[in-house]
């Protein structure tokens, strides 16, 4: 049966507007038509605002202005993914880090004539502005071309350099000193493969092979972006799923897409929308109880094996097993269908590179500020930046920044298995654990802070803990306390007025106030870039005075920061757990 309708409390004759005309806009489905219809406007808006990120701004001189208008294709962030994709598309999977190769490749998707008039005449530099498209991209990449290259090429143009006017016999000693410089030696270092590249595993060349069969990085960049947006609702699909419905599909879609690294994700052309979908689809299905499902899901992660290893904590500590077995063994079949592509040195080659990366990593000052884990936020503190790149190594700073990791690693895993209820895959102690294993990924860049999304989801699936709010009396009654206390006057205080002002005060939710805090920082203040410096002179050395900065751009790991504040309350929370188990706001789970 159906609830009788409310009655109004006014007769429809005393409205403006008489309630037929706008009273159906109370129906939930109304609602969540007119919220789909906004989800649409926004990712369409997105979208476009993706597709221009990277136009030539108005302003610039027609001597830097591209032929082709748009310099996000030629970036390293989607640059990188399309050239692996490219190398396996067009059969060169087993040359997939031979940077010999991957030139070839690059120079002819990256033509010169796309370019702007000052890279056209540009020579050899330093300056990326100057550089060519294919210069740039292959100088991101990991590894270095051998110095024989320009030996072989300067010996190749070495008979050139005689003048047609010179002695007859010049020639002749140029290409004999030309033969000379083209020893053994050099030839065999030559032809030996060049190992470098980006820094995807050949699981990740086999996604992108689809878009590597684009001839053109443009179009496959901009054929991505709208691939990355579709990818938002069904994340949101996902999020509804896994709060039973308590987040609506169309909230949960308009909040991801104004989640901190979303638009730098589809302005770049990144994979953080993908990631997320694997990770909130497959948990979706494990709380549901398909945890074979739900691994499957899980083992695509091997195309972003960091956050694999990351999350795979998850499910271990929760002793869900057959969970965990999917997952691995999908991850292992995608592994194992790459080696008749590319091969097994590929593997090893990839290995290398990820060692290469990590040490580079470490000193590296643009990837460094771009980071969001935990290692990188010692190290932009105390290395010393001023110093060239390859004196920047301290034993010290790295210790300090495991001794970092390991404390949040072992909190969380140490917490849960004391404090945890493995049976919820959803609430306080899963949020708690998703959340450690989201900040205990090895490194990681700002763009990927959308997979934090998925933890706050599985926290906010029961919201009761964190909706409510505290409320105090300033002043009301009796009058504020005060030291020493005055004594009551003769027969008591007098009662107040009816109508007396009273002051209350109000304390918020404070995991609620944080996660407002990361949509208040990536839509309002990141634009600002507000900066701050707090001078220490107590530890000023040799009269530099130390200084601690921070701001609101995409440099300092604010957000970082506040997910870890979420982190330390969930722990708390879970601290304070009665002696039954169970957790606050929360029943137990039906046996």
């Amino acid at each position: 049966m159906t609830a009788p309708p409310v009655p109004s409390p006014l007769p429809p004759s005393e409205f403006v507007i008489p309630p037929r005309y706008w009273v159906w806009l109370g129906q939930p489905c109304v609602q969540e038509g007119l919220l789909g219809v906004v989800v649409v406007i926004v990712g369409l808006a997105m979208t476009i605002r993706a597709w221009q990120s990277f136009d030539d701004p108005p302003h610039l001189p027609p001597q830097q202005r591209r032929a082709d208008g748009n310099s996000g294709h030629a970036q390293i962030d989607f640059g990188g993914q399309w050239v692996m994709g490219r190398m396996l598309a067009t059969g060169h999977g087993r040359e997939l880090y031979h940077r010999q190769r991957q030139w070839t490749i690059v120079r002819q998707a990256y033509p010169v004539t796309d370019e702007s008039p000052l890279q056209r005449t540009a020579t050899l530099s330093r300056e990326e502005s100057s550089r060519h498209d294919a210069e740039n991209l292959m100088s991101w990449f990991m590894g270095c071309d051998p110095p024989e290259w320009r030996r072989v090429g300067g010996a190749v143009v070495l008979p050139l350099a005689q003048s047609p006017l010179g002695p007859p016999l010049g020639a002749i000693v140029w290409e004999a000193a030309a033969h000379a410089a083209l020893t053994p030696e050099v030839i065999a270092a030559v032809n030996a493969p060049a190992i470098g590249g980006p820094l995807y595993p050949p699981v990740h060349a086999l996604f992108y092979a689809p878009l590597g069969m684009i001839e053109s990085p443009r179009r496959a960049y901009h054929l991505f972006q709208v691939v990355a947006a579709l990818l938002v609702p069904l994340a949101g699909m996902g999020i509804q799923s896994l709060t039973q419905g308590r987040i609506r599909w169309s909230v949960a879609t308009l909040a991801l897409f104004f989640y901190p690294g979303m638009r730098a994700g589809l302005d770049l052309g990144q994979n953080p929308t993908i990631t997320l979908a694997l990770l909130v689809g497959g948990w979706a299905l494990a709380s549901r109880g398909y945890n074979v499902a739900g691994g499957i899901v899980w083992g695509f992660l091997a195309f972003k094996p960091v956050w694999a290893a990351a999350f795979i904590m998850v499910p271990l500590l929760m002793r869900r097993w057959r969970f965990v077995g999917a997952m691995v063994a999908t991850g292992a079949a995608l592994g194992l269908a790459t080696l008749p592509l590319v091969g097994l040195d590929s593997w090893f080659h990839w290995l290398k590179i990820g060692q290469e990366a990590s040490a580079l990593y470490q000193v590296n000052a643009n990837w460094i500020d771009l980071s969001r884990d935990l290692q990188g936020i010692p190290r932009r503190l105390l290395l010393d930046f001023s110093q060239p790149q390859h004196e920047r190594g301290s034993a010290t700073v790295s210790r300090i920044a495991w001794a970092v990791w390991g404390i949040v690693f072992g909190t969380t895993v140490c917490l849960y298995l004391w404090r945890g209820d493995r049976k919820q895959p959803t609430g306080l102690s899963a949020g708690f654990l998703f959340l450690g294993a989201y900040l205990t990924c090895f490194h990681f860049m700002y763009y990927d802070v959308l997979l934090s999304a998925v933890a706050l989801a599985v926290l906010l699936a029961d919201p009761r803990p964190f909706g409510r709010t505290k409320c105090f009396v300033l002043h009301g009654r009796e009058p504020a306390a005060m030291w020493p206390p005055l004594p009551p006057p003769a027969g008591g205080w007098p009662p107040p007025p009816p109508l007396a002002a009273r002051m209350w005060g109000y304390v918020n939710s404070f995991p609620l106030t944080l996660i407002a805090a990361l949509f208040v920082v990536e839509n309002m203040l990141a634009g600002l870039e507000l900066e701050a410096t707090l001078g220490v002179r107590r530890f000023a050395t040799n009269g530099s005075v130390l200084q601690l900065q921070a701001d609101t751009g995409l440099r300092y790991p604010l957000d970082t920061f506040i997910l870890l504040a979420l982190w330390v309350w969930c722990g708390g929370q879970l601290l304070r757990k009665d002696r039954s188990g169970g957790e606050p706001g929360k029943r137990p789970a039906a046996e």
